[in-house]
């Protein structure tokens, strides 16, 4: 049996699950009724719908034994992980290293940067329109980078309110919406999501939308776009090696300076394009020289880096190497890096002082 991974898509009124199918190395979509495309399960509470997914998804594997475990949810409010991380705890049995929270943005980005290459050559946008409102986003995929970077535009502006309108006026709002969105950009493909789509209301805003592109239409994009980062984390090689921007991920390479390992030598604690609430490092150094610990911050989109140097004021003089650090770099927001050195000593030679570090760092 292959890798196990599963794909949630947390939506205020209704969820979907996927979870992998190792046999056509895609996600498989999870019905509330065997042999049905009914994919959508009233939310009603977490708690309640950790419960269903457990039960759902027995016949297809071990929750608690997945690789990995992916919530998509519209946006990250703060306490929103840590809520959705205990719970699939508790419900399931999941251990938290093997959880993982993300937006739909990323979700569809995921989805798309899994299929073939012509899907997403040029942008590929998304239309959702789930409840009252409808609403528009488009992927950027630069290509010209390794891994490539992949971001989603959403405008404020790019939302149409449908509740109530007949459906002329439906139509017009929407190919309203879709003039100013394609406006001056290379479009490839078009995907429609959200149970507004499954009536028969925009004809003549479809014959808009396919004049030159490719047209998908469905309900289950979120969840498989997570159960695709879901096996991404388990080491599942993509069709396309890309980092995703959106506002919650850190735009810095976080990177230790080590001068005993050679001339200009780097060690890397964090990666840019991790949501910064998942990012978090350490490791263990022994110091060269100097009292001095030096990081450096380098942005993925080519500005100057930066440089920081903290001071360990009050340290022992100790000769080269007799000094163990426990270095450890954790992002308190999105801009903020909290930086801990701690004094490990060097054995029974160089008792460990107890002395700590900590600073702040401002990364806008």
């Amino acid at each position: 049996m292959g890798q196990f991974a599963a794909g949630f898509d947390l939506g205020r009124e209704y969820s979907q699950i996927c979870c992998w199918n190792a046999d056509s190395g895609a996600p498989v979509s999870i019905s509330v009724v065997p042999g049905a495309e009914k994919y959508r399960i009233p939310t009603e509470s977490l708690e309640l719908f950790l419960k269903k997914a457990l039960r759902l998804l027995k016949p297809y594997g071990r929750i608690h034994e997945a690789v990995s475990v992916v919530f998509s949810v519209e946006t990250l409010e703060e306490g929103l992980v840590e809520q959705i991380k205990q719970a699939a705890m508790r419900t399931m049995g999941v251990p938290e290293s093997r959880i993982y929270v993300q937006t739909r943005q990323e979700s569809f980005c995921a989805y798309v940067l899994n299929q073939p290459k012509e899907i997403w050559r040029h942008q590929a946008v998304l239309f959702d329109y789930e409840g009252e409102e409808l609403r528009g986003m488009v992927l950027n995929v630069n290509p010209r980078t390794t891994p490539f970077l992949a971001r989603v535009e959403c405008e404020e502006s790019w939302s149409r309110p449908l509740s109530g309108l007949q459906q002329e006026d439906k139509n017009g709002a929407f190919q309203e919406l879709i003039r100013e969105i394609f406006s001056g950009r290379p479009i490839s493909t078009v995907y429609l999501v959200g149970e507004g789509f499954e009536e028969d209301w925009y004809e003549a805003s479809l014959k808009l939308l396919c004049s030159g592109r490719r047209v998908f239409a469905g309900n289950n994009l979120y969840a498989k776009g997570a159960c695709y980062r879901a096996m991404r984390g388990a080491g599942r090689k993509e069709s396309a090696a890309y980092v995703f921007f959106g506002a919650d991920k850190i735009s810095y390479n976080v990177c230790l300076w080590t001068p005993g390992t050679g001339k200009n030598s780097m060690y890397t604690l964090l990666n840019a394009g991790e949501s910064w609430y998942e990012a978090k490092a350490g490791c263990e150094v022994l110091l060269y020289d100097e009292p001095v610990v030096e990081f450096y911050f380098q942005p993925m989109q080519g500005a100057e880096g930066l440089k920081e140097s903290l001071l360990l004021e009050g340290l022992p003089d100790r000769p080269s190497r007799a000094s163990r650090l426990r270095i450890e770099a954790e992002f308190v927001r999105v801009d903020r890096l909290r930086l801990t050195v701690r004094d490990m000593g060097f054995g029974e030679l160089f008792p460990s002082t107890d002395l700590c570090w900590v600073e702040e760092v401002e990364l806008a």
